[in-house]
């Protein structure tokens, strides 16, 4: 809900055979961060691979995070500094960002390190810089000269003034400042940087709760009330969250974040105006008799339905027991290759494994079994029949008792 600051692709490293990946928009939530290692099936010794494919407005940053030793905490923590800054706070992050380069260059050596990048960003909500409205030096000189920043000029006559060579002053200031132009703004650093606080570098644990909601006013009421409620909450607890909004039902109630174990429940629910149906729905994800090993499970039926409405998502939940995934196959390849090790020994699969077209195998395999490919493993239903929503079945089964 946030602004995007980095897309990054995940996977894991040596996995022959793997389609297993993720790609997330930075920053992202706690929950967003686990899914993605669902999606990779991340095992504790596993090694995550990461590249990052899309900067948005920040690919000045890209030759300076290229390669760097950075995991995936600390990239998202440095991704949300940045979002958190607003557009003038950005330009002087840029600003004080080609600064630094610069004073590394000028040194004859050194690169830009993660706390360097974490220091600019914390530095950039504090007072150790300038903003000036000027696009070039001409302009910058002219800013100085008229507010009397140049003591040599005091005194000087209009017409004397006119003449100044307003681009060479405002040169000579922007060397001795060692200030940058970004746009048509200039910025200069006055002021000692801030230690940004330490960064772990792994994920942190799982969030204690299921789904966590952030709502305030809409900005049109000039309120900046904020209540945070995790889900599934009671009645009562809905009721005060509206009280302490001051609003009646959720009208003009407007989602400031969301989090959950179901990252993509956002997508399908118009909150806050469903917020006690989803309320619902999650008190079912909450009582699934074994969680744990469904979620993924559920989250797959979500993306393989494409479903959009909250109707179908509860169906889902109420069925889940109807479906089987298997976390680990992610291609074709894999898929080939678990056919041939259930119906002859390991050792006679690979013998044959270099004479098997794995991908064509694979795929005759899954339609064989009505299965999809999702991404977070191979789904399909307990009987094999073709899979279906809920929804679909109750039609076809209306529909053939009238024939």
């Amino acid at each position: 809900m946030g602004k995007r600051i980095l897309r990054v692709y995940l996977a894991k490293n040596d996995t022959p055979y793997s389609a297993a990946y993720a790609k997330l928009d930075l920053p992202a939530s706690p929950w967003e961060l686990w899914d993605a290692t669902e999606k990779v099936r991340l095992q504790t010794d596993d090694i995550l691979y990461m590249e990052i494919e899309d900067y948005f407005a920040f690919e000045y940053l890209s030759p300076h995070l290229d390669g760097l030793d950075i995991s995936l905490n600390e990239l998202n923590d440095l991704a949300a500094q940045l979002a958190a800054l607003d557009e003038v706070q950005g330009i002087a992050f840029e600003g004080m960002f080609s600064i630094a380069v610069q004073r590394k260059v000028n040194a004859n050596g050194g690169v830009i390190t993660l706390q360097d990048l974490r220091d600019l960003a914390v530095s950039a909500k504090t007072d150790c810089y300038h903003v000036v409205d000027a696009a070039d030096d001409a302009a910058l000189g002219r800013f100085y000269a008229e507010n009397d920043f140049i003591p040599e000029l005091d005194g000087v006559s209009d017409a004397v003034f006119k003449m100044l060579g307003f681009a060479d002053i405002g040169k000579m200031m922007r060397h001795g400042e060692n200030g940058v132009f970004v746009g048509s703004l200039y910025v200069l650093q006055d002021g000692e940087l801030t230690t940004a606080p330490p960064v772990q570098k792994t994920l942190p644990e799982k969030p204690g709760y299921l789904f966590r909601l952030t709502l305030g006013l809409h900005p049109d009421l000039e309120d900046d009330r904020t209540v945070t409620l995790e889900l599934p909450a009671s009645a009562e607890a809905l009721r005060k969250a509206q009280k302490q909004l001051g609003a009646n039902g959720w009208e003009g109630v407007v989602v400031l974040d969301y989090d959950g174990i179901i990252p993509q429940a956002a997508e399908f629910v118009n909150l806050p105006m469903e917020l006690d149906v989803f309320n619902a729905f999650t008190e079912s994800v909450k009582a699934m008799p074994s969680r744990e090993k469904q979620l993924p499970q559920l989250k797959a039926l979500l993306e393989h339905f494409e479903v959009t409405d909250l109707a179908a998502a509860a169906s889902l939940v109420e069925h889940i027991g109807d479906y089987i995934l298997t976390l680990e196959i992610s291609s074709p390849q894999e898929a080939a290759i678990d056919e041939l090790n259930f119906t002859m020994d390991v050792h006679s699969a690979e013998l044959l494994l270099p004479y098997v077209n794995l991908f064509t195998y694979g795929n005759e395999i899954i339609k064989d079994d009505n299965a999809a490919l999702t991404s977070y493993g191979l789904l399909h239903r307990e009987d094999y029949q073709p899979m279906q929503t809920p929804v679909q079945e109750r039609f076809e089964m209306d529909t053939q008792q009238l024939t």
